[in-house]
């Protein structure tokens, strides 16, 4: 606060209630103190648009030591990196007095420059009763007087900055006269770096000014459309350059907080417009270089920023640019939690802002980069791409882990065959989203995925197998562990061909026909004890009347093809390893059940010789036979009451069921034949049925 010689004038860092005495003492003057992370207003404060995405996704990776997976809610805030780091305010100013003093900055600025100037205009006199009933409207009793090119963006900027009403106190000008004198004393203070134009502000209250710029810049922001720039954007930064002396801005710390500005509100509200926009000022900002006295200037400003594993003193530049560093890998190191099909376009450009700032080599020290490391001399561009695709592979496997284990009981299944699945999805997500875009800065990058996703269920394959003595309850994992590799073959075959990719000989085989193969034979042994089991049981119940008028074969050999081809079908669909040796047991199994039925229809018949009456001799003419000669007489014999049995049962329609069950059994061996040979075509080319 300073006080005029009159008493009766007094100009305040904020705004006083119109009804309150004036203060008797003067404000704490504003000092910097050490620098520390700013803290944000918590009214009104816009939601983290990623917010949901790190909480929900539980895997995460922020700086090298910092996990954000291990971080709840509530603590995710405290490590909110969207913010600067410029030092503390000693006297604690809301963000509407801040946003209120920009713009009276704004306004001190254009009348500076002449563009605009105060007119007294003469106020009805009111009861001292009524005057501390004004309204905010009638509390300013100045108007301003503004050039007609600058009168609508100031409404405008003012409209933007949710219509803040300035007021001015009353004896305006001796409160001018009083700012100018104090101003005076100041700028005759030693000038830190004698550029044109600096005043001792510059530097001794630049944290202040620095927050004033940014509620300045945050006008070209539609407050009816969250995330748009207005239309009149352009030139609300030309008059927000206005305040340039006053706050001692120069042309990279404009780039540096407009940057800042775009790239927090695409954070809140995900537009990519936004990041675009942010993107081009960086660029713009990377290639910017100001003679040496402006350079160490824009230097000397100093902000707090967590790095390299605790508080380091940065340049503002510097700070700015890592922080949106910090947050974009932040991000990109768990895209499969973050990016979905609705924001595909905001992954790619944060992977451009990413790529954009990264200016040495990412450290690839860390245990996953360990596991299957970067190719020897890449680019800083392709090391980090490699970097990012590892980490958000182990965070999505992580979160896999997380949930197969908890859908194992539900489910009834163990949690290495959900597991499996799940990385089949992960592995596809990753093939149809992400790999077209990170292909475009790193070849290799689908390989990568993939093959580091066979490697981390490897190893959980390999732990399960090391604790396990009985694999005979294990099919199940065995056949959705090959599923998984096959599939991952598979998609590695579709983009690389057979030479297959650099990083193959990360790619170890889980040898699932090694430990599958004896369990493979031990249900083909059952199988076929069951088949033998089941074909005695229908054809010894059977009568051999007709299955249907239309069916004439008898119903046990359909019953026996059926449990036949239910066999042969489950034996291809194991999804396991299968070679000569098993198919050779299914075939013999096969046979030995056909060989029981037609045997059984065998032993049912009767020889030639107990059938009555016989058969007639043969009429054909032969030169050594005799017809003059006299024939033998039949002797009636008595069959055996077996065979009598047997004969009474060899009628004329069941003699010829049988015959069309002799049919039906070889028409379904050659079908039975040629499906096996289709399906072991399929398994030797790597594509089970």
């Amino acid at each position: 606060m300073i006080g005029s010689p009159s008493g009766n004038s007094y100009f305040l860092l904020s705004r006083p209630e119109p009804s309150d005495s004036p203060p008797k003492e003067a404000a704490p003057s504003i000092g910097s103190q050490a620098p520390q992370q700013e803290n944000s207003s918590p009214v009104g404060q816009p939601r983290d648009f990623f917010r949901d995405a790190i909480n929900t996704s539980g895997i995460g990776y922020g700086t090298r030591d910092d996990n954000l997976a291990d971080i709840s809610p509530q603590q995710v805030k405290e490590v909110d990196i969207l913010s600067l780091g410029l030092p503390r305010l000693s006297t604690e100013l809301s963000d509407d007095d801040m946003r209120e003093t920009a713009y009276e900055v704004l306004l001190a600025s254009l009348f500076v420059s002449g563009k605009v100037h105060f007119s007294e205009e003469k106020r009805e006199k009111k009861n001292k009763f009524l005057k501390g009933l004004r309204t905010k409207t009638e509390v300013s009793n100045s108007t301003p007087q503004v050039e007609d090119g600058y009168a609508h963006i100031l409404d405008l900027i003012r409209v933007q900055m949710e219509d803040w009403v300035v007021s001015v106190p009353e004896g305006r000008v001796e409160v001018l006269t009083i700012i100018e004198r104090y101003n005076s004393k100041l700028s005759a203070l030693t000038k830190k770096f004698n550029l044109k134009e600096e005043t001792y502000h510059w530097t001794h209250n630049y944290h202040v000014n620095f927050r004033l710029y940014e509620k300045l810049l945050c006008s070209v922001f539609d407050i009816l459309e969250d995330g748009q720039l207005v239309e009149e954007a352009d030139e609300i930064l030309e008059t927000a350059k206005l305040t340039w002396p006053i706050l001692g801005i120069t042309e990279k710390l404009h780039g540096i907080f407009y940057a800042w500005v775009l790239f927090q509100k695409f954070a809140q509200t995900g537009e990519t417009l936004l990041l675009k926009h942010a993107s081009l000022q960086i660029q713009k900002l990377l290639l910017h270089h100001d003679i040496e006295e402006l350079e160490v200037y824009t230097n000397s400003f100093i902000c707090s920023a967590d790095a390299c594993g605790g508080d380091r003193a940065l340049s503002l530049a510097d700070s700015a640019l890592l922080k949106i560093n910090s947050w974009c890998r932040r991000q990109l190191e768990n895209y499969h939690a973050h990016f979905s099909k609705k924001n595909y376009s905001i992954f790619e450009a944060t992977l451009n802002l990413a790529l954009l700032l990264v200016k040495t080599p990412p450290e690839d020290d860390c245990e996953e980069v360990l596991l299957i490391e970067s190719p020897v001399g890449s680019t800083p561009e392709s090391k980090l791409v490699h970097l990012l695709i590892v980490r958000s592979i182990h965070a999505a496997y992580k979160q896999a882990l997380i949930s197969s284990d908890g859908r194992s009981e539900t489910e009834i299944k163990h949690p290495l065959t959900i597991l499996a699945n799940e990385l089949k999805l992960v592995a596809e997500k990753e093939c149809s989203a992400f790999s077209p875009i990170l292909h475009k800065y790193y070849p290799e990058a689908q390989g990568v995925a993939l093959i580091f996703l066979h490697m981390l269920y490897g190893k959980q394959l390999e732990l399960f197998l090391e604790r396990t003595d009985h694999l005979e309850n294990s099919k199940e994992i065995l056949a959705a562990s090959n599923n998984f590799e096959l599939f991952i073959a598979e998609k590695l075959r579709s983009v690389y061909g057979e030479a297959g990719s650099s990083f193959s000989n990360y790619l170890k085989p889980y040898m699932i026909g090694c430990l599958s193969s004896p369990l493979i034979l031990q249900w083909l042994h059952a199988q076929h004890e069951n088949v033998l089991e089941w074909t005695k049981r229908t054809i010894g119940i059977e009568d051999w009347t007709p299955l249907s008028v239309h069916e004439k074969q008898a119903t046990s050999v359909v019953e026996v093809f059926r449990i036949v081809e239910e066999s042969v079908d489950q034996f291809f669909n194991t999804s396991l390893p299968l070679d000569i040796v098993h198919l050779r047991s299914l075939l013999i199994g096969i046979t030995s059940s056909l060989e029981v039925y037609l045997l059984h229809m065998e032993n049912q018949q009767v020889s030639g010789s107990t059938l009555l009456p016989r058969a007639p001799v043969l009429t054909r003419y032969a030169e050594s036979m005799n017809p003059f000669a006299k024939r033998k007489l039949i002797e009636p014999t008595v069959p055996e009451e077996k065979v009598a049995t047997k004969l009474n049962n060899l009628t004329v329609p069941k003699l010829c069921v049988k015959l069309n069950t002799l049919q039906f059994i070889r028409d379904q061996l050659d079908a039975i034949e040629e499906g096996i040979k289709r399906s072991w075509i399929s398994v030797l080319s790597g594509n089970p049925p």
